[in-house]
């Protein structure tokens, strides 16, 4: 997929840059000041619905949303009890409305493994270092590489 995106119609490629623009600024904005801004993922999101809702009619649009639930329902609920960030869910909802479903499904899937593994490596980097244990992992980095390891499977699969 990423290297064949001129087969997709313009509003999936826009969804598609819209998702890259917001996952680069997020990683950037969680490892520097540990914040994904809102002023990044609400746009976004709607940018993506806007999308596909105006040119993609209720199919797209419902695929969108159901995405969008796919993604971001478990992170709300892991945001609950405070083990994530409200802007860990906001930018799991721009993943699901970009990829829609199913493949919101893969990317949670994808999202969910790169963050234990991201999670295991900053407790051994840390204990290495003699550090204690970190009390912040900067979840948009997982988000990022998962999202990103999914469009690599799916372009093998297809």
């Amino acid at each position: 997929m990423l290297g064949d995106l001129a087969h997709l119609r313009w509003p999936v490629q826009a969804a598609l840059l819209v998702l890259l623009a917001a996952l680069a600024i997020s990683v950037v904005t969680d490892l520097r000041r540990r914040v994904i801004l809102n002023a990044v993922t609400l746009p976004a999101v709607g940018a993506v619905l806007l999308l596909f809702g105006a040119t993609g009619g209720t199919q797209a649009l419902t695929s969108s949303l159901l995405g969008i639930a796919v993604c971001a329902g478990p992170f709300f609920v892991a945001a609950l009890p405070g083990w994530m960030g409200m802007g860990d869910v906001k930018l799991m909802a721009v993943v699901g409305a970009a990829l829609g479903w199913p493949l919101a499904l893969m990317a949670l899937l994808g999202v969910s493994i790169a963050g234990g593994l991201q999670a295991v490596l900053w407790v051994v980097v840390a204990r290495l270092r003699g550090q204690e244990r970190p009390r912040y992992v900067p979840y948009a980095v997982a988000i990022a590489a998962g999202t990103f390891a999914i469009f690599l499977l799916e372009a093998r699969l297809v």
